[in-house]
């Protein structure tokens, strides 16, 4: 999955949840920092891998498969950031940055060996 897309779901996730509505296009591309137009067609394109709902003047919402994905692109870059934070000791907004970088790379095994890490190191404090 391409890193543009992952960031669209977790984008829409973060929103839905937040604000319990759909998102409109014009929203996501003011938090994505892209033209409406270019989230119109990744939304539809979104839809025809049954990521998303999306319906013109209403907004755009996960369907099931796209929240399980979202959710997992977001615990990736929760425990990203609590490590850059918490471990390296980066402020929030820099650790917040990198994390968005990392999570499109970092593979599940290694998610889950720095999480183990992170246990770890914090039962042996």
């Amino acid at each position: 999955m391409s890193q543009s897309v992952e960031d669209y779901l977790e984008r829409i996730y973060l929103f839905v949840k937040e604000n319990n509505r759909p998102v409109k296009t014009t929203e996501l591309a003011k938090l994505l920092n892209i033209k409406p137009s270019a989230v119109t067609n990744m939304a539809k394109r979104l839809h025809k891998l049954g990521y998303v709902y999306y319906e013109p003047y209403i907004g755009i919402t996960l369907t099931e498969k796209g929240m399980k994905k979202a959710e997992k692109i977001f615990e990736k870059h929760k425990t990203i950031k609590l490590f850059l934070t918490e471990f390296l000791g980066l402020d929030e907004e820099t650790a917040s940055e990198e994390a968005c970088k990392l999570e499109h790379a970092l593979s599940d095994e290694i998610l889950k060996r720095l999480k183990e890490f992170m246990e770890n190191f914090n039962k042996n404090k």
